[in-house]
């Protein structure tokens, strides 16, 4: 087996490097909206729960 190691043209680097930062980001954004749509349901539960109780007048 032949231990020929490719190397990347600039060209090539930025491009990779262009991917990486995209792929990072839209990561992120994905986190960012999962996060956020945790934070809401639970807010809504936690709303609901707290709701006072009224009792029928007698």
């Amino acid at each position: 087996m032949s231990n020929e190691l490719v190397t990347l043209t600039d060209k090539q680097k930025r491009a990779q490097r262009s991917r990486s930062l995209a792929l990072a980001l839209a990561l992120a954004a994905f986190v960012i909206v999962v996060y956020v749509g945790t934070w809401a349901k639970i807010g809504a539960n936690h709303s609901s729960q707290m709701a006072p109780v009224t009792r029928p007048v007698q």
